[in-house]
């Protein structure tokens, strides 16, 4: 793939373009759901911070080397090691959103509305810098790297597992497709959570750089995450929609 364009590293082109779009994606879905203007313009910034700053601290923390001092400096970032961008977005997101919206489900809707289109370019990111690696693979559509990829062996055919989770966000955008509707509004943050959770979870099963990364049983870190956000937010949706008596539609938004 292509790690570098001149001085600058592939995926940071990808990460800052998924930003822009970001913001793009979030004003046009928050007109169409009649959220003020501040409502998106705190969760496109939530999302700039998570996947940036956010993911660096956690990656930091995760490999033992947090330095504060090295957060604030550019060089640091440009060096790569991104993790659990997603969480700090959702963390951040969630309750500024919900705080924020007069309408409180319409709010938590804007935030995994606008994801899809962003995810899929950070994930070219991690295609083209390659990083987020398969395991060695025979499978007629693994792929190859070559000499200057981060983390990928060069030359051995691998899973493509960039383009898995892809695969596993398109999922994602069929079934907020499918989903559209009055019945349904104020649940596609629970939809994102269960479909990407679980998506991304089997993905991890074809990666080759989780070694070490085992913290539970067979688990990964990111699969034990993703396995419980999917988990509770099924519960959450079925209490809704399978125990709790369903109301008129603009009751529920």
């Amino acid at each position: 793939m292509w790690p570098r364009i001149g001085p600058i590293p592939t995926y940071s082109i990808f990460y800052s373009v998924g930003i822009l779009i970001h913001f793009f994606v979030s004003y046009l879905i928050a007109r169409r759901l009649g959220l003020r203007h501040r409502v998106w313009i705190v969760v496109s910034i939530c999302y700039m911070e998570g996947m940036t700053v956010g993911a660096k601290v956690l990656y930091d923390l995760q490999q033992g080397q947090f330095d504060i001092s090295a957060l604030l400096t550019i060089e640091h970032h440009l060096k790569g090691g991104l993790w659990g961008g997603l969480l700090v977005y959702f963390a951040l997101a969630v309750p500024l959103a919900y705080l924020l919206a007069r309408r409180r489900l319409a709010g938590l809707d804007l935030v995994a509305l606008s994801l899809p289109g962003p995810l899929i370019l950070a994930k070219l990111g991690c295609l083209f810098k390659g990083c987020c690696y398969g395991r060695p693979s025979s499978v007629p559509w693994a792929i190859t790297f070559g000499e200057g990829a981060e983390g990928a062996p060069a030359g051995v055919p691998v899973h493509p597992t960039q383009i898995y989770e892809i695969l596993v966000i398109v999922c994602v955008v069929v079934v907020f497709g499918l989903l559209e509707g009055q019945r349904w509004r104020g649940t596609m943050l629970l939809w994102f959570l269960i479909v990407y959770g679980f998506g991304r979870a089997t993905t991890e099963l074809w990666r080759g750089d989780v070694t070490g990364h085992v913290c539970f049983g067979r688990l990964t870190l990111s699969q034990l995450v993703c396995l419980l956000a999917a988990a509770v937010s099924g519960f959450a949706l079925y209490f809704r929609h399978g125990v709790c008596a369903p109301g008129p539609p603009s009751a529920r938004v």
